[in-house]
């Protein structure tokens, strides 16, 4: 994976297995560079030493505040270590699951996404955490990704603001930034889109085209379909004449149905 950093979330929708073929295609002429759909930060996490400012921006709060924790301190390692119900305790999950849906805590969150069926993160409609158990928890591999994350999140700290907002509240009025966009398309079926509306594609589709209006650089990573559902955001981008480049994965293994026909392509406008 030309060495690049594994972040400790196992987080759905990760664009850890292709950074390959991103990451070389970011625009580094740039000095500012936001992660507008940050999710587990595979991204963000992977381009630190090349710009000199950062923002990692996602809508979920306590996903964002993990990220700015560990940057502080090793207490929110400790603290998601031990709420971690392990293997064979699906009593423990349950647990857990209900106290963070009555009072939420970032290590709690962190402790679910660790425990849950394929790592997956998922909410219902009213925004209760509705995963189920994974018979996995906190192990070495977990340490081991921790301390590579952690690392070289604190290396780069001084650079790196989070924030934790709708996408079309981050204001972005300069020519001076590369921005990265993977967000939960309504073509898809990740379990994140409870925080997605279907108006959204058309809200963020504006949103780039403003971008780009600025002079800054916009890349955005997405399926083009998902088991032949298109996505109108990519679709009307393509329309618009922007660059698209094919990328070559296969999410079969983490879909839920299988067998699902993705496509996954980045269009830039640079």
């Amino acid at each position: 994976m030309d060495n690049y950093i594994k972040t400790p979330f196992n987080y759905t929708g990760s664009k850890f297995k292709i950074l390959n073929q991103i990451i070389p295609e970011m625009d580094y002429n740039k000095p500012y560079f936001c992660d507008l759909f940050c999710g587990g930060g595979s991204v963000y996490t992977n381009i630190l030493e090349h710009y000199d400012k950062i923002l990692a921006n996602d809508i979920i709060e306590d996903l964002i505040d993990i990220h700015k924790l560990i940057l502080v301190d090793d207490s929110i390692i400790e603290d998601t270590k031990a709420l971690c119900p392990g293997k064979d305790n699906k009593e423990g999950f349950l647990s857990l699951r209900s106290s963070y849906n009555e009072h939420k805590t970032p290590s709690k969150l962190w402790a679910l996404m660790l425990s849950s069926t394929n790592n997956m993160m998922r909410f219902n409609k009213k925004f209760l955490y509705n995963q189920t158990y994974g018979n996995r928890g906190w192990n070495p591999n977990t340490d081991n990704k921790v301390n590579e994350f952690k690392t070289e999140l604190r290396k780069y700290g001084h650079k790196v603001r989070y924030t934790s907002k709708s996408f079309s509240d981050v204001k972005i009025s300069s020519d001076k930034v590369m921005l990265y966009c993977d967000p939960p398309y309504s073509n898809t079926e990740a379990g994140y889109n409870a925080y997605w509306e279907r108006d959204d594609d058309q809200k963020l589709y504006e949103y780039l085209k403003n971008i780009d209006s600025s002079g800054s650089s916009f890349m955005v990573s997405g399926s083009l379909k998902h088991d032949n559902k298109s996505c109108f955001l990519l679709d009307e981008l393509i329309k618009d004449g922007y660059s698209v480049k094919k990328i070559e994965h296969n999410y079969n293994k983490v879909s839920r149905s299988g067998n699902k026909k993705t496509e996954e392509i980045i269009i830039t406008n640079y």
